[in-house]
């Protein structure tokens, strides 16, 4: 798809690793969402509208995803999709954009971290957080093996989200939880 970086790497404007201040930093915005910016551009003339309703499959799930953020929903007001979490109109704007697979792990995991990202108000604090944590690493062309989800997440949780911030290396290694460590 793209040229990751060799690893995750601080960001100039905000100073964290680049990916976690997304979407709010333009810098991490523009490191993450340069998937969906080069598939959109070489569309022979992008309409949001258009590509948000096309039947399933006719466009690719980068630019499907790209429309939502570009339009509206008309019952919330919110960007489509990831407006606000009881609107009938983004949850089913939101379901429909899960129809499309995607090719790679790797993709799959950069998707779903961006979704959860731009609408942290549909997941608990823990995911969010979680792929906040996680995203640099994502945008640097790893992928997250859903042990190692399950483990950032318990270690969100319990409360180590800032000692996990400071670390700058995949696999995040901390000491176990004291409830998890095994007695012998």
């Amino acid at each position: 798809m793209h040229a990751h970086p060799a690893a995750a790497k601080p960001c100039a404007t905000c100073g964290d690793l680049t990916g976690r201040g997304y979407p709010s930093c333009p810098d991490c915005a523009r490191a993450v969402d340069r998937p969906w910016e080069s598939a959109w551009a070489a569309l022979p003339d992008p309409d949001p509208e258009q590509v948000a309703d096309a039947p399933s499959g006719d466009y690719p799930w980068t630019c499907v995803d790209w429309a939502l953020r570009q339009l509206r929903c008309a019952g919330c007001g919110g960007e489509l999709a990831a407006g606000a979490p009881d609107c009938v109109g983004c949850a089913a704007a939101d379901a429909a954009r899960w129809e499309l697979a995607t090719a790679t792990a790797h993709e799959r995991a950069l998707r779903t971290a961006v979704a959860a990202l731009r609408a942290p108000t549909w997941h608990r604090r823990a995911v969010a957080s979680t792929w906040r944590l996680l995203l640099p690493f994502v945008v640097a062309g790893s992928v997250p093996s859903r042990a190692a989800l399950c483990e950032v997440r318990t270690q969100v949780v319990a409360g180590r989200y800032e000692e996990l911030a400071t670390l700058d290396t995949l696999p995040l290694e901390l000491p176990l939880l004291p409830w998890r460590r095994s007695v012998v």
